[in-house]
């Protein structure tokens, strides 16, 4: 006999057998117990995730050249995507050229009237500094110290949304 069987003796009704018969089906309830629990945790952070990544575009017509991430902006008519988590892309339009411009969500929305970028003067040159969105309000991280601040020669530009 193999050793199980002298373990657990030759009667179908032993007590070690039903030991066994009850820890494997307490295992079984317990293995499903955590893939569920798995599961709910998996479900959970891909809906937060897809509601986190909720694209937001806006158009501008900006008038002037403006700077960004070291980069020079012609004046012309952009558009802004707002749709990932600490960036926000800039693209000029009719090029296929995207630069993602690192931002830091510091306020509440704001209407659709009063969505607006802002440019600060600095050296004679306009910089991208904030945005204000029917999303959040967000600054330029270059510009965090500065958010929220009027300057001379700010000039503001406002945001359609479609």
């Amino acid at each position: 006999m193999h050793s199980i069987h002298r373990l657990l003796g030759n009667s179908a009704n032993s007590s070690a057998w039903k030991t066994c018969f009850m820890f494997n089906r307490w295992r079984r309830r317990s293995t499903n117990h955590w893939a569920v629990a798995e599961l709910a945790c998996v479900l959970f952070l891909l809906s937060s995730v897809s509601l986190g990544q909720r694209v937001v575009t806006a158009t501008a017509n900006i008038p002037f050249d403006f700077w960004a991430e070291g980069q020079k902006f012609a004046a012309g008519e952009y558009t802004f995507d707002t749709g990932f988590p600490g960036s926000t892309s800039v693209r000029r339009k009719g090029t296929k050229t995207t630069i993602a411009v690192p931002v830091i969500t510091y306020g509440d929305p704001v209407r659709k009237e009063d969505a607006k970028i802002v440019f600060v003067l600095r050296g004679g040159k306009y910089y991208l500094a904030e945005f204000w969105c029917v999303s959040d309000r967000q600054v330029v991280t270059a510009e965090f110290d500065h958010r929220g601040q009027t300057t001379a020669g700010q000039r503001e530009v406002q945001l359609n949304y479609p």
